[in-house]
């Protein structure tokens, strides 16, 4: 594995600067640490850890959509206003080292400094390759928020206080990210030791992620009049790698349920991941997500987040690869064979990986036949109910007990799994996605038919679900939704609504739950301080011998089901923001004021107050 140690080398103060581009180099190494392989990759090393995704928390920018109940109000409710530092993945103050032009710079630096070192020939390649990648994947990050920003491909001197760096068309910035990452992949190798190097990017994560920014360029956030060159020249590219990426090994992992938990040599599906674990110290590795995902009851007082809508339950397709419901995503699909009472029944088996639910075995910290209870008042997770009635358990590993959950920062413990930032099946849609939009629907729903096989679609009479698809429209609604099923809960929802347009689609519509309510006579919670109410039964109390009733229900039983349970839909969205409202010019964010403020050549985007730019260009 990557070993990150970014403090090694970045640290120190900028000073006073004119120009935020013209970064101090914030190392305390010097120019030998390119005489050597080793010094050489610990300082890549540390870009990779402040470069490469990481769980994200829940909430934020990246996940906030109409899958799970953290969001930032400010997005979610159009609240934004382009007149504060709102948006800020890019500078806002001095020094900061959430500012990508932070990462960027010392990306130039190395790109500036590798061959003047001493270290063997044959190494520089595969150093140069994964910094021609980074800074390509920064940009990247960037422009997929705001469109164009300014290019800066050299570390600029801090001395000349004449610098003044305007933004780059987005087109000018898609053509840099692209020939970066060219630049990578012919640079990189095929595999890394994964013992050793694991995480490291390859030759075809660089066309994959090249692939995935000429689709972006090709979608209609960037291009909403639909010009068709852009989609060849993303089918091309995701073609090239999907072709590179069998070559090289890539695949399919067999069981979809195990993609997060599987770490090993044996996952062949991961293709961009950070890597982390539970034990390092000084820095630590690992995260919280497990503590804050679980019941609260399984953790030590975590819980209450990454939990999902009732929109994300609905998504998922039925076992025979059909929709549950109808376009209008009220009326059911008589055909798909959909229950809405038992809705768990019989659906695409990614459901149960993905989702937990109301009476569903789910064995946390090693249980036998745990029931994961989700009705209202239950007394075990009565602190820190589901928002929703679900929980998340595709990115939870059972066999972790509630004291390992929790993570202690520069100590260690918590969860130790990998962030999985890109993975073959993503490829796979991407390439999908590109063959449609050029019209091969046939070639789009082979690429998808290998996705759902693995998931235990059958083909069936309805080619896994896909035979009712006849134009180019239904396809790329289609691939929204696999888009959704199949990476839910892993940061890709936001960037599929913006980048297809689809985000504004939702406004004047909430967010849901399930819930489910007891029946009388049969009560949840604890016994009253007065006694027992005469009539009543405290299902999660236990009896005299131990037991309780909520440990025997069958919620798979119509009889025991509607004997003890009432249930409703309803929204979790608050009072004074009952609805979704994502205006249009979201679909590229505002510029920090403090960013602007920086140069007088650097202009807002238009929409926002006192917007110019145009980011389509």
């Amino acid at each position: 594995m990557i070993a990150v140690a970014a403090t090694a080398f970045f640290m120190g103060g900028t000073g006073c600067k004119k120009d935020i581009f013209d970064k101090a180099d914030l190392s305390a190494a010097d120019s030998t640490i390119w005489n050597s392989t080793s010094g050489a990759n610990t300082y890549v090393n540390a870009i990779y850890d402040l470069a490469m995704p990481n769980w994200q928390t829940p909430g934020s920018l990246y996940n906030t959509s109409d899958e799970l109940n953290n969001a930032t109000a400010s997005i979610l409710y159009g609240q934004l206003t382009g007149t504060a530092n709102e948006i800020t993945y890019i500078f806002t103050s001095v020094g900061e080292k959430t500012d990508l032009y932070f990462p960027i710079y010392h990306c130039n630096l190395a790109l500036q400094s590798i061959d003047l070192g001493l270290m063997p020939a044959a190494d520089k390649p595969a150093i140069k390759g994964q910094v021609y990648f980074l800074r390509a994947y920064m940009y990247f990050s960037m422009v997929k928020l705001y469109g164009g920003v300014p290019l800066v491909l050299h570390p600029q001197n801090p001395q000349d206080e004449n610098v003044q760096t305007p933004r780059s068309s987005t087109s000018a910035c898609i053509a840099q990210i692209s020939a970066d990452l060219d630049s990578a992949a012919k640079m990189l190798p095929a595999t890394w030791t994964l013992s050793t190097d694991g995480g490291r990017i390859t030759r075809a994560a660089a066309m994959a992620m090249k692939g995935k920014v000429l689709m972006y360029w090709a979608s209609p956030q960037f291009n909403p009049t639909n010009i068709t060159q852009r989609w060849t020249d993303s089918y091309n590219a995701n073609k090239a790698a999907y072709t590179q990426a069998v070559a090289d090994g890539y695949a399919l992992y067999p069981t979809f349920a195990n993609i997060w938990l599987d770490e090993t040599a044996n996952n062949h599906e991961r293709m961009i991941w950070r890597t982390l674990d539970a034990t390092s110290v000084s820095p630590a590795h690992g995260t919280n997500t497990e503590a804050i995902t679980r019941p609260v009851s399984e953790t030590v007082g975590g819980g209450g987040s990454n939990e999902p809508t009732w929109n994300l339950v609905k998504a998922f397709p039925m076992a025979n690869g059909l929709a549950p419901y109808l376009s209008d995503g009220v009326t059911v699909n008589a055909a798909s064979g959909y229950d809405p009472e038992f809705f768990w029944k019989n659906r695409d088996p990614r459901f149960a990986a993905t989702i937990a639910y109301n009476g569903c075995t789910w064995n946390l910290s090693n249980k036998t036949n745990r029931l994961e209870w989700t009705y209202q008042g239950f007394l075990d997770d009565a602190t820190k109910p589901s928002a929703t009635g679900f929980y998340c358990r595709k990115i939870c590993n059972p066999s972790l007990l509630p004291a390992a959950t929790t993570y202690n920062t520069n100590v260690s413990g918590g969860s130790g799994m990998d962030w999985i930032e890109f993975r073959f099946a993503e490829l796979l849609l991407n390439l999908a996605e590109s063959a449609a939009n050029m019209g091969n629907l046939t070639e789009a729903q082979t690429y998808v038919a290998l996705i759902r096989a693995r998931a235990g679609i059958p083909a069936g009479a309805n080619n896994y679900g896909m035979s009712g698809i006849t134009t180019v429209a239904q396809m790329n609604t289609f691939l929204l939704t696999e888009r959704e099923v199949e990476f839910a809960m892993e940061n890709k929802r936001n960037d599929d609504l913006r980048r297809t347009r689809q985000f504004d689609k939702l406004t004047g519509t909430p967010r849901y739950s399930y819930r489910w309510t007891l029946n009388s006579p049969y009560v949840a919670g604890a016994i009253p301080t007065g006694g027992a109410v005469a009539g009543k039964i405290y299902i999660d109390v236990p009896d005299a011998t131990g037991h309780r009733v909520a440990d025997t229900l069958n919620v798979n039983n119509k009889t025991t089901y509607e004997k003890f349970f009432t249930t409703s839909i309803v929204t979790i969205e608050p009072s004074a923001t009952p609805v979704i409202n994502y205006p249009v010019n979201y679909y590229f964010y505002p510029l920090p004021p403090n960013f602007i403020s920086t140069s007088s050549s650097i202009f807002q985007t238009a929409g926002w107050p006192g917007g110019t730019f145009d980011p389509l260009q």
